[in-house]
């Protein structure tokens, strides 16, 4: 993962190593310029088949200090987070705080065919980061963290946190929107995102402080290490 130690890994930072990690969307802020709010919404596709290792899905924000947050959705056997989850995801709002103290929301598991939204929002009367993660409009997992912090890079990414993982399959993201503290059109992504993934368009009606994109869809993904 940019940003942090290869050695702390992403996910699962304080049980196992990383195993390889594909950033799909990297987008950097530039000079003063900030991510002060951003949302995304996975729509889950089916469990890899087989079952190998620990697949991740998620979107992230990196802070200026160094704080990670993340919306995440995993699938292994057995999953550290949901017992007994069978053929379904489990997802929770998650911050790596430094590098070394993981702290997480409630984890709750979901079918293929769900929509995952998780909402990162600096909270003005608090100086915290408010991270929600709905499940399918309901709000299921919630944490608040990385008090007075910046975003500097947002991510969308796949990743093989422990094991021999089996392909991700296709999945897409809908509704992904940045807001930047002022306006910035160079913030904008030209061109193909990695990966072979198709559509994100990033589009703004306000000259650059707010983006929305179009549908991501991501194809069934080998992930190595």
């Amino acid at each position: 993962m940019k940003g942090i130690s290869t050695v702390i890994g992403v996910f699962l930072a304080l049980a196992s190593q990383s195993r390889a990690n594909l950033d799909i969307i990297t987008l950097n802020t530039r000079g003063d310029t900030w991510i002060q709010e951003a949302s995304a919404t996975l729509v889950l596709g089916d469990v890899p088949n087989p079952m190998g290792g620990d697949v991740a899905l998620w979107s992230a924000i990196m802070m200026d200090k160094r704080d990670f947050l993340q919306g995440v959705t995993e699938n292994a056997l057995p999953s550290p987070y949901c017992p007994n989850l069978g053929k379904n995801w489990c997802n929770f709002a998650y911050t790596l705080v430094g590098s070394q103290v993981a702290k997480n929301g409630a984890p709750v598991s979901a079918a293929p065919g769900s929509r995952i939204k998780t909402h990162y929002k600096l909270n003005p009367s608090t100086n915290l980061w408010d991270q929600n993660l709905y499940v399918d409009g309901m709000l299921l997992s919630s944490i608040s963290t990385s008090q007075g912090q910046k975003g500097v890079i947002f991510y969308v990414s796949i990743e093989c946190a422990a094991g021999r993982c089996s392909p991700a399959p296709a999945h897409a993201w809908e509704d992904i929107s940045i807001t930047l503290n002022k306006a910035d059109p160079s913030f904008k992504h030209s061109g193909a995102w990695q990966y072979k993934a198709t559509g994100g368009k990033m589009l703004t009606a306000d000259s650059g402080k707010t983006w929305n994109f179009t549908t991501l869809h991501i194809p069934d993904t080998p992930i190595t290490g």
